[in-house]
This record gives structure tokens, sequence and C-alpha cells, in this order.
């Protein structure tokens, strides 16, 4: 069913009495931004059931937890003027806290301007609530509680506390909801679900349910909340739940007597304790009737409203009969369907299990980097403002950018540990050495998760700085500056000379970015989270996935480069055109038994990485017989096999390698360049979002990033 537009319902009508620019806001981009402040077993617990039934937690607040995410995909910060910095449009805070730490706590985010306090905690100090309720009507601030189950909107699939998702709204049509119904106020969290199947089953709906809160003394009043109501267009009528103790009831009838202008819709009300002795506390701190008070009682209350023209209940059968009749028998859903839609919401098998990735969704044909389409990146971005993306979810400011190159620069700046490699070692094993051996790096990365993005771009800079060790081209990496950009630096360790031409310096770094990460599965990133899980450190769980790279996974972008290579080689010696040349090649290479690599994908039939390389490489002016061939190569080997294989992303990659007349081990390292940029987002994404050692079925990964 589709639920109404948020500037619809009655939550939106209530953010507007107090905050008209941030209604605006709502309104503009239709969502509302909610925190959760008390990350304990109950806040953990309702976190998750409010962002299933459809409320947008935009962040969490936990003191010593900042930087981690709970269920997978909501951030977590130690304070919210930390969390207001980068979502300043909040709207509701919900709080779970102790009663012994919830008074600085409300006030700060009272303070902050948030419109909305759902108050959970019980218990707390009349002292304290005094404070925060002076807080709260200084700032005009909505505050529900303490000690309030909460509240919800069934009609915008919001709702913000422990409230279960059983109240029903308007139906419109079939297959969507209207905002029309009853509201119900209540001071009482229990009572609501009996109320809630007493109205549904004969077919009234709720729009709003608001619990004010059980304790002695609360923020917003009956008084304060029902006028307010009063003047919200879908509601056509008010059900009061109040209950023993307390002078909330009498202190709202004597208001709707002196202002009867106030009150235009009709209300019922039902009161709890109809038996409960005098003293007698009912569960709530506010319900207790003081022995010889005049006041407070069921009797009391029922009087009360009774003389303004309020039916007082005090059970299912009599609420559906005076509602039903002050709505004259109207019928807001039809009960057979919506007996129906429960019957299939148990009959409804278990979802299958799943866990959440926000870095990369794999699809055919495309590739999509935190809402980013990957050729657009590798078009417009480089290696760093990519990192910056892969782990932070958004692209970096110029600022930002600046102060990520210097980081890289002071990396690549600092000398290698001393790795004596094993002649024909393969680039990946020696690399993973360096990275185990490097004591810069190890303490780096004991900065923890909140610097992530800059451990990772610190990572990038000793990679680079082990490859001008590997490639031998340290002389020229002595010589960098400050003044040089990352770019500028990578060009030198790749090609070996120290002035950089532009053009061919964006191509190479366009094939690192077209390597930095391809979702969950791929071997190496799968190492580097099984590391992750166990809280290895950060260089040991990059060595582990860089030492998962090897000829199988990770080797086709160097085997295609010798294979260009032997292709123009033998064009040359048999003074024959590079098509049939390459025919030659790929017959000998299917009669051997060997593969044909950099084509074929088990997922895309046309790489989206493809084109926007070779259009680089056109600008770059180095387009030759490599990429040539890499761009008939398809149509040849149909012709010799019979099989259509697209060209993949390595089979470019080589063809590039081959036509800047580099050592094709290069491809493999091109690769290992790319992909540490995303293991180390898989890394950090691992330790920020999961438990630790958990079982990792990587098959069940679903992308719940940026759409």
């Amino acid at each position: 069913m589709k639920r109404i537009p948020v500037k619809d319902g009655m939550l939106y009508f209530l953010i507007n009495q107090v905050r008209p620019d941030l209604a605006a806001h709502i309104e503009k981009t239709g969502t509302v931004d909610t925190v959760i402040i008390g990350l304990g077993r109950q806040g953990m617990k309702h976190a998750g059931l409010m962002k299933d039934f459809g409320t947008k937690i935009t962040a969490g607040v936990s003191i010593g937890r900042g930087g981690t995410r709970i269920h997978e995909v909501i951030p977590v910060y130690d304070t919210i003027t930390e969390c207001l910095k980068e979502n300043p449009n909040v709207a509701i805070a919900s709080i779970w806290k102790h009663y012994s730490a919830v008074k600085d706590l409300a006030i700060e985010v009272i303070e902050a301007g948030i419109p909305i306090v759902v108050l959970i905690s019980e218990f707390i100090p009349l002292k304290d609530v005094r404070d925060i309720i002076v807080a709260a009507k200084k700032h005009k601030t909505i505050l529900f509680g303490g000690n309030t189950p909460g509240i919800i909107f069934p009609p915008e699939g919001i709702k913000v506390g422990m409230l279960p998702d059983i109240f029903y709204p308007e139906e419109k049509t079939s297959t969507e909801f209207g905002p029309k119904g009853v509201t119900i106020v209540s001071r009482s969290g229990a009572i609501l679900y009996h109320m809630s199947d007493a109205l549904a089953s004969v077919g009234i709906a709720q729009n709003a349910v608001l619990g004010i809160g059980g304790d002695g003394a609360i923020g917003t009043r009956f008084l304060d909340i029902v006028p307010l109501v009063q003047k919200y267009f879908n509601t056509d009528l008010i059900v009061i739940a109040g209950e023993i103790g307390g002078c909330q009831e009498e202190i709202l009838a004597e208001d709707v007597e002196k202002h009867p202008e106030k009150y235009p819709k009709p209300m019922v009300a039902l009161i709890s304790g109809a038996n409960a002795p005098e003293g007698k506390t009912m569960g709530h701190a506010g319900a207790i009737v003081t022995p010889g008070q005049e006041y407070g009682t069921f009797i009391t209350k029922k009087e009360a409203f009774e003389k303004v023209g309020i039916p007082v209940v005090n059970g299912q059968h009599n609420l559906i009969k005076e509602v039903k009749k002050k709505l004259h028998d109207k019928q807001y859903f039809s009960v057979e369907s919506y007996q129906e839609k429960l019957r299939k919401n148990w009959e409804e098998p278990p979802k299958k299990p799943e866990w959440a990735t926000l870095i990369t969704k794999i699809e055919p044909n495309n590739i999509i980097v935190s809402g980013k389409p990957l050729q657009e990146i590798i078009k417009n971005n480089n290696l760093l403002e990519t990192t910056h993306l892969l782990l932070k979810g958004k692209l970096p400011t110029k600022e930002i950018s600046n102060e990520l190159n210097k980081i890289a620069i002071e990396a690549v700046k600092l000398p290698v540990p001393k790795v004596k490699p094993i002649k024909d070692e393969d680039i990946a094993k020696t690399l993973s050495k360096y990275l185990l051996l490097d004591e810069e790096l190890a303490e780096y990365s004991k900065k923890g998760i909140k610097s992530s993005l800059e451990i990772a771009v610190f990572g990038l800079g000793r990679i680079t700085r082990y490859l001008a060790s590997i490639l031998g081209y340290e002389k020229i990496i002595d010589n960098v500056e400050n003044k040089h950009t990352f770019t500028q630096v990578i060009y030198s360790v790749i090609t070996g000379e120290a002035s950089t031409q532009n053009k061919k310096a964006e191509l190479i770094e366009a094939m690192i970015v077209a390597s930095v990460d391809h979702g969950v599965t791929p071997p190496s990133t799968q190492a580097a989270r099984i590391a992750a899980s166990v809280r290895a450190p950060y260089e040991v769980a990059i060595a582990q996935g860089i030492g998962a790279i090897t000829d199988v996974h990770g080797g086709a972008g160097t085997k295609a480069t010798l294979f260009y290579k032997k292709c123009i080689q033998l064009a040359k010696e048999k003074n024959i055109g590079l098509a049939e040349a390459t025919q030659v090649v790929i017959t000998e290479y299917i009669k051997d038994g060997k593969r044909v690599q950099g084509l074929g994908h088990r997922i895309h039939t046309k790489d989206p990485r493809r084109d926007v390389l070779w259009k680089k490489a056109d600008n770059a002016n180095i387009a030759a017989e490599s990429i040539e061939i890499s761009k008939v190569i398809t149509d040849i080997f149909k012709q010799v096999r019979g099989i259509e294989l697209p060209i993949n992303v390595d089979g470019v990659i080589g063809a590039i390698i081959a036509d800047l007349n580099l050592d094709p081990k290069i491809a493999k390292a091109v690769f290992i360049f790319g992909r540490v940029a995303g293991m180390s987002a898989h890394y950090f994404e691992e330790i920020i979002s999961q438990s630790q050692m958990r079982r990792i079925n990587f098959s069940e990964a679903i992308y719940k990033g940026i759409k």
C-alpha cells in the first residue's frame, strides 16, 4: 500500500507548529529525519523496528560509539552536536537513556532546536523533569514523556518509540492509504493495543497515536496537545486515553468548558483504573490516587468529562459503541480486507537472511559506487576523490581533497621497510610483505575508525612508495615535494618518468579507478573482510586481500598485455595485418588449451568501464595497435571459436599497458593499486557495521547504499 505524502500527515502538521522552516524542508524533500539517543538493548532493538516500519532514522547518538553504524546503515555519533553538524534537519529525537543521565542530554537536544522530543526514559527525578520542561517551554518544543511508549503515524509509515505497527490507517483506495481517521492521545501504552484492535474491528482508522507519558510530571499534557490535534484537518475524532491519578483530565475538561471553540471535533474518553483502591500505583508514577483528594479518581475524571459532553467509557465494547455513534457509523476500510491482510502478514514466510553493504552495487552492465555509475567516476574523478566516495559515500570538497593529497604525499615520502624480493616473485606477494613490515603504516592505522579515510589514503601513499621500490623508481620519488599532486606521483611510479604528461597521467589513474571495487564477492575483498571480522589490524587485512590477488584473480590484465604484444610481434614477423595475426594467436591458444585473458565476464555482457577507458586512451594520444586489437577481438574470437565473448576491463587495461610500452606486470600493479582503495572501504565497513567474528555468507550481501 502506498503511504500518504508526509506533508499531508499529522506529523508534518505538528512540526510546522514549532519549526515552519524545517517543515518547508520536509515538504520539499518528502522525508522526516529522526535520531535515536541511547543505544542500549532497548534502543538498539527499537531502532531496527522503527526503521523496518518506515521511519528514516538518520543517525544514532551514543558516547564512545561515534564512527560506527547500527543496523548496518545508521551512522552513530558521540554527541548530538556532532550529529547535527552533518545532519542539520533532524525533526525528531527519541531518548532511551537511564533516568540518571537524561537531564543534561534532553536539555541539549531541546536547545539544539529539534522540534519534537520523545522521552522514553521513565522515573526521571522531579527536579530534573522540571528543568527539562522549562527548557522545552522556552524553545517551544513538543516534548512527549517521560515514560512514553512513543508516537506513531500509520498513514505516513513513521513511528518513534516502542509502539508496535498494529495501528491501521484509512484506505483511500485499494492501493493507497489516506490521512483521515481517529487520533488517540494516551497516558498509557499497553491499553493502546486493545483500543486499536477494537477500533479496527469495525473499520475505524487511526491516523496518529500519541503517547504523552505516564510519569507524574511530563512535558506535554492533554491540555497542550488535544487543542493542537483539534486543528488538524484530517482528524475526525479524538480518543483521550486517561487513567487515574493526577489532574490532567480534569484540567482539560475545565478548558473545554471555558473555551469550547478550541474543541470543535468530537471526543471520547477512556479512563483506566476504575476499581483501583486509593494509594494503589498502577504501573505509572502518575497513576496513583492520593487518599482524601477530590481529584485524580475515576469518578472525578468521569464527572469532569461528562459535564462538558465528553462520554467516558471503560472497555472496548463501549469504546466501539461511542466512537461509531460520534462518527455516524463511518468506516475507513473494509473489515474483511483488513482481516485478510492480517492473515497474509501472519502467514508470510520469514525473510531470507541478508546483510547490508553501502559501497558498491553490481548488476549486469552497471557498477554503482555510492549512487554514482563507475564509468562516470572514471571519467571525472581521481583516485583520492574516489577513495573518499568509497569510504564516505560522497565526493569530497576541494578543501578536503587538498588535505587528502597532503596525507598521501606524506606517506609517499617515508622510506620503505627493508624487504628482499625473491627472484621472479609475484608483485602481490612482494607488496604484502611490505605492508606487514611497515611500521609507519602500522602506527598510522592506530588512529582508529574515525580516521578511516585518512588511514586508507595513507595506505595508498605507502603502496605508491612500495611500487616505486619494486619497479626501481625510488630516486624519482625521493624528489617528491608537497607541491606535487598524487596524480603526478602515480604517473612517475608507473612510467618511471619524472616529468608528468597530464593526459597520460589521467589515463593511468583512470585505469586504477576502474579497478577499485566490484562488490563483496571478489576473493581479495572477501579475504580483507574476513580479516576485518576478527579485527585484524588494517595493514594485515589489506595484506591478506592483496595476497588473494593471483594469476587466477587479478592476473588477467598482465596476461592480456602479453597476448597483445604477441599478436603485434607476429604481425611484424609475418608481415600480415593485425586482425590476421590476432586470429592466428587465438587459434594457437585454443589448440594449446590456453584461455585468451581479458575476454568474457560472469556478470557483464558490455563492461561499463570499457568505453570510457578507450576514450581516455584516445585523448592521451596513445591508442595504437593493442587498443586497435582490443576493439575487434570479440569478433575475431567469435570467427575462430564460434562463441561471442565481450572484452572486459582487464582486456582494455592490458591493451593500454601494451600501447604505453610498459612492463606487463604493471597491469597487475594497477589492479592492486585500485583494489587497495576498495578493500580499505570494505575493511572499515565490516568493523563499523558488523559484529566481531560473524559467519559471513557473501551471497547474502545486499546493496543498501545511495540509489
